[in-house]
């Protein structure tokens, strides 16, 4: 998961697609990019934010004497945020301010999400980069799991073809 391939020999057209909206208005070999999508409610069980300005891997590997912070997956290498508020398209932005407030524009009521300004956030909706239900034409009234493809994990791992192994805690058939 963690790794950063830069080649490859066979491609797909979501990982070009990910590598031409990356590298968008630069003179850069083209290439493609792996797609790497949060989904993430932004608070998890008893009402802990999702979204924090500092990692507990950093304390971690300070009290265990480890030379980095042990993660699977650097922030740099998201592509994309999906949460309850909306999608942060992190590929379409053009500096780390403006990704800094594309995930906080998604990050909802957390201290993170509150720290937005809200200015450059409308600009980022205008421009299609963080976009919320109303603006895919989605009424948030008639959100309901019927709509999804996938109602359950066995429907997802069914829609991969096998290749989606979720979990055992998530196997509920």
């Amino acid at each position: 998961m963690g790794a950063d391939a830069r080649g490859r020999r066979h491609v797909s057209a979501a990982w070009l697609k990910a590598g031409q909206q990356a590298r968008a208005g630069t003179n850069l070999m083209p290439r493609g990019q792996k797609l790497v999508v949060q989904i993430v409610e932004t608070f998890r069980e008893h009402m802990q934010p999702a979204f924090v300005e500092r990692l507990d891997a950093w304390e971690l590997a300070e009290q265990a004497g480890m030379a980095i912070p042990p993660v699977m997956i650097y922030g740099d290498d998201v592509t994309h945020i999906l949460t309850e508020e909306g999608i942060a398209n992190l590929l379409l932005c053009r500096s780390e301010e403006e990704r800094e407030q594309a995930i906080r524009g998604v990050a909802g009521y957390t201290t993170v999400g509150l720290g937005r300004d809200r200015r450059m956030v409308e600009n980022l909706r205008d421009r299609g980069i963080v976009q919320r239900a109303e603006d895919l034409g989605i009424d948030k009234r008639d959100a309901t799991r019927d709509l999804l493809a996938a109602k359950n994990m066995k429907d997802l791992v069914r829609a991969s073809g096998g290749l989606y192994a979720p979990p055992k805690r998530f196997r509920n058939w």
